[in-house]
């Protein structure tokens, strides 16, 4: 074999190795979202989240820079952790992260996901679910 065609080879399974380790990375157990499940967060981010977070998700709502804390910039979730932080953010919506609780003005959203739903659990829990989708799909690139 020549050391050209060894050479590729190699090239060859570094980029496959390193593109499997990124999307694994990015995404570790989680088939992606599906593009309903991304509307459907869509629609109820824009009804509860943008007007603290923004139609775009950066923490830039008319008035956002004048609440303490400001609103967390949700296009650099990922960028931040390493990975998109799903389950984080799945205990933010639901109030149940302990670590960083909501700030004062902040709400545990899944509280009224429920009475929305007439407390059904279940269309909460898709509710949660579908926003957090969303939020996935802002990631900055």
């Amino acid at each position: 074999m020549s050391t050209l065609i060894a050479g590729r080879r190699v090239l060859m399974l570094a980029i496959v190795g390193v593109g499997c380790s990124a999307a694994l990375a990015a995404s570790p157990g989680a088939a992606a979202p599906s593009r309903g499940a991304i509307e459907r967060g869509r629609a109820v981010y824009e009804q509860n989240c943008a007007t603290c977070h923004g139609k775009r998700g950066k923490g830039d709502a008319p008035g956002a820079s004048t609440m303490k804390p400001p609103p967390t910039d949700l296009t650099m979730l990922t960028r931040r952790h390493g990975a998109f932080p799903a389950e984080r953010v799945e205990a933010t919506l639901k109030g149940t992260d302990q670590t960083k609780a909501h700030t004062p003005g902040m709400t545990a959203w899944k509280a009224l996901f429920l009475a929305d739903a007439n407390g059904n659990e279940t269309t909460a829990d898709a509710h949660v679910k579908d926003v957090i989708a969303f939020i996935a799909s802002l990631q900055a690139k």
